[in-house]
């Protein structure tokens, strides 16, 4: 297991050093200036073009703008080498401290919208690969289908509207308390449900139509025990999803975090989007390519452990082509 884990570690060096270098020539590369927005929001030099043109030549020069993209890649790398990330060209502050401070908040808010996931996956995954084929089949299946077709933002406005004005049940504030968690996190919880469902209902069907299920329900066995085993067998693809979800929440929630004024890392990066806040948008999106990658490595431990098989073939592949 330790030697099929440090052979991905040489892959995820190189993927990161790889992500380093696309997050930083998409920015430089997207429109905008990050000078032009400072100075449009401070009024520092309004009305007069030379103090605007030696204030934002001043400020390039402040921030290493006025170089070369290949030297300010180098700069950046060497900082990030000494993990830091700079700081933010509107505020000041250090990135790193400000994603850390608000990286709790999107971590509680993921954990808690993928475990509105797995529920409703495994629960109406179940109940769909059981009744297949039968009315509550269909109507759980065009359920998946509506959810899927429906953008991440129509549902939380939706959402945000019916419980926040209409009940009046929900508080409307930027605070990152459990009572104000339940909403986005159910919200982020039913846009991703459907590929958990699809996925437990297709490797439940698959299970039941093997020769142990066959023979146990032939033998007179308990139906629930029946559907448990054949349940457990079904669940390592549904591992692989839910680290990937996790992946997702954390480094997609911006538009939800945004919408329900989430006091997150991703409404925080989307903030420093609007203001083409270059230092505060390359730390959010390394951070998350490197929570994407290490949750991937977990996942390869986590299938060691759960079925050996996968180890042996890793390592007799290994030794095979070595």
């Amino acid at each position: 297991m330790y030697k099929s884990f440090l052979r991905k570690l040489p892959e995820a060096f190189i993927t990161l050093f790889c992500a380093t270098l696309i997050i930083f020539v998409l920015i430089r590369l997207a429109p905008g200036d990050p000078v032009k927005v400072l100075l449009s929001h401070s009024g520092e030099v309004a009305g007069s073009k030379q103090a605007y043109d030696e204030k934002a030549a001043e400020l390039r020069a402040q921030w290493g703008l006025d170089r070369n993209m290949i030297v300010q890649y180098g700069e950046w790398t060497k900082r990030l080498l000494q993990l830091d990330l700079g700081a933010s060209i509107h505020t000041g502050r250090p990135v790193g401290s400000e994603i850390a401070g608000r990286l709790p908040a999107t971590i509680m808010l993921s954990v808690f919208a993928l475990l509105v996931q797995v529920v409703l996956g495994l629960f109406f995954g179940t109940v769909s690969a059981l009744k297949a084929g039968k009315t509550y089949d269909n109507v759980i299946r065009l359920a998946c289908v509506t959810l899927a077709s429906t953008p991440a933002f129509v549902m939380a406005l939706f959402l945000l509207s019916f419980f926040a004005v209409t009940l009046n049940v929900y508080e409307i504030s930027s605070e990152a308390s459990f009572a104000r968690l339940w909403l986005p996190g159910v919200t982020l919880g039913l846009m991703g449900a459907p590929p958990f469902i699809r996925i437990v209902r297709a490797n439940l069907l698959s299970e039941f139509g093997k020769i142990y299920v066959l023979s146990a329900i032939s033998r007179g066995l308990n139906r629930k025990r029946v559907v448990g085993h054949a349940l457990r067998n079904a669940l390592l693809p549904v591992i692989t999803m839910v680290a990937l979800s996790l992946a997702t929440l954390v480094s997609g929630a911006v538009v939800t975090e945004s919408i329900f004024s989430w006091p997150g890392a991703g409404k925080y990066a989307l903030d420093s989007i609007l203001l083409k806040d270059y230092p505060v948008i390359q730390g959010y999106a390394l951070v998350m390519v490197s929570i994407v990658i290490l949750i991937n490595l977990l996942v390869e431990v986590a299938y060691a452990l759960i079925d050996p098989r996968i180890h042996r073939r890793g390592e007799a592949g290994g030794e095979r082509y070595a």
